[in-house]
């Protein structure tokens, strides 16, 4: 017996499931066809882990060996990892939600187009950063923008034509991503100018600092911080296993606008080296997310608390997020000028990476992957079992390394000892990316033997149904 796939992912936000009570304790995911005539575009996001993983350990402990260090650290998480696993999984869930048809232009071809140009300008765009070629990262910033815009506007015309849709407003959410990372690229063609051009104009020297922390707020608030609120309005419940609240896609919209606007005004205030602008603003966006994306999740966490290492990293990553983003403001309210503002604020770009984003991204993954591969109940589970070896240990290592960096931030001398912290953290990362491996090949042989044992049966039956004609067809079918 099989369902309809695209059930299986907001299995718990829909009324219209009900919730069995032995399938919720044994089965992972509740509908069991596989996913099928996927493009696999989004193993570009799993090469990228690997590399993200190898140039950290550089970094962290080879650091002269590595090409512009902390530009290459904080771009090949946010570009390689995050931004490639958002605009494959946003099509995933755009197809999902509102049942777009298996051979949708826009969800497909275009996708994997998208998908391959990105990655081959971000390849590019490392190397123009490594050289030091200020024209050819300018070139390549332009190259970018274009693939956004296209993503963005695909993503408008199939939200269009399913404006009724329960979960149109995560769309939406993705739309409006897209044009916050849009501006933080056009931000950023201005910060590579003032960083490695021959001749940068004067005032572009002195706004470099400012345009530098209006960049990175648009990316990591505007579209990395939209795109998992939006995902989190239908994903979240269904990684509880919990009935989504009837009003969360509502509340979702009224919140939409409202984070939007406060987050204009923090990029509006980062450009112009108003402290208590992007103070207030960030204040308003956190506040916003927590009423009208976070109550909603909490309520359904009240209904089936979190009980393992996607649920329990979902929580741990959000708490981070939001611990950082108001330390992020206060600070913002009391600095002196934006420099200041900035060079206050690096130690907390690592915390929020590896223990906010990172902790949501492997969550998504951990339920997600199961699903994509599929294979059936009995298949699935065994893939997930394989991703959650011995997960309470590597998570309570990875978070409590992260509480020791975070008060480390604050103690004179304490380098080597942040440097044993972070190799801790990368080591549960590690321990992640090969459980990831290890789980999907064990998955993908159960589901092939599964499908060559059942296409034997199926001959079998109709070589049985031939000798002996029947006229019941659905023993046939």
């Amino acid at each position: 017996m099989s369902a309809n796939p695209k059930k299986s992912v907001n299995a718990g936000a829909d009324h219209d499931h009900a919730q069995d009570a032995s399938c919720t304790r044994n089965t992972p995911i509740r509908n069991t066809r596989t996913i099928v005539s996927r493009a696999r575009a989004d193993r570009y996001a799993t090469a990228w882990m690997v590399a993200a993983v190898a140039l950290l350990a550089i970094g962290l402990f080879a650091a002269g060996k590595l090409p512009k260090p902390l530009w290459t650290m904080v771009h090949v998480i946010a570009l390689g990892v995050l931004t490639n696993g958002i605009l494959q999984w946003s099509w995933f869930f755009a197809r999902t939600l509102l049942h777009l048809p298996a051979g949708d232009r826009h969800a497909g071809v275009n996708n994997v187009i998208r998908a391959l140009a990105f990655n081959v300008v971000l390849v590019a765009l490392f190397a123009a950063i490594w050289l030091g070629s200020a024209p050819a990262a300018i070139v390549c910033d332009a190259a970018v923008i274009a693939i956004l815009a296209w993503h963005g506007a695909d993503l408008l015309l199939v939200a269009r034509k399913t404006s009724q849709a329960r979960f149109a407003v995560v769309i939406r959410f993705y739309t409006a991503a897209t044009g916050f990372l849009i501006v933080a690229c056009v931000l950023a063609g201005f910060v590579v100018e003032a960083m490695l051009g021959t001749h940068p104009a004067a005032w572009l020297v002195r706004s470099r600092d400012a345009l530098t922390v209006a960049h990175a707020l648009a990316a990591a608030a505007g579209w990395v911080g939209l795109s998992i609120a939006g995902t989190l309005v239908s994903l979240g419940p269904t990684m509880l296993r919990a009935r989504i609240g009837p009003d969360a896609p509502a509340a979702a919209q009224r919140a939409l606008p409202v984070l939007a606007a406060t987050l204009l005004v923090v990029v509006v205030s980062d450009a112009a080296g108003n402290g208590i602008g992007i103070g207030a603003g960030l204040l308003g966006f956190a506040g916003t997310a927590g009423y009208g994306i976070a109550v909603p999740l909490l309520r359904c966490a009240r209904q089936r608390p979190p009980r393992s290492l996607a649920t329990w990293s979902m929580a741990a990553g959000i708490i981070w997020s939001a611990i950082v983003l108001v330390a992020i403001a206060f600070r913002a309210l009391f600095a002196t000028d934006i420099s200041a503002l900035r060079a206050a604020n690096l130690p907390m770009l690592p915390l929020l990476g590896g223990g906010g984003l990172a902790q949501i991204f492997i969550a998504a993954l951990t339920y997600l992957m199961p699903v994509v591969i599929g294979g059936g109940p009995a298949i699935m589970r065994e893939g997930m079992q394989a991703l959650e070896t011995a997960w309470p240990v590597h998570f309570a290592i990875r978070n409590t390394a992260l509480l020791l960096l975070g008060l480390t931030n604050f103690a004179s001398g304490a380098g080597l000892l942040q440097r044993v912290w972070w190799a801790l953290v990368l080591a549960t990362y590690v321990v992640d990316i090969a459980l990831f491996a290890v789980a999907g090949i064990r998955q993908s042989r159960s589901k092939r033997a599964a499908a060559v044992a059942a296409g034997t049966a199926t001959a079998g039956t109709t070589g049985t149904t031939a000798q002996q004609p029947s006229h019941d067809r659905s023993a046939v079918a």
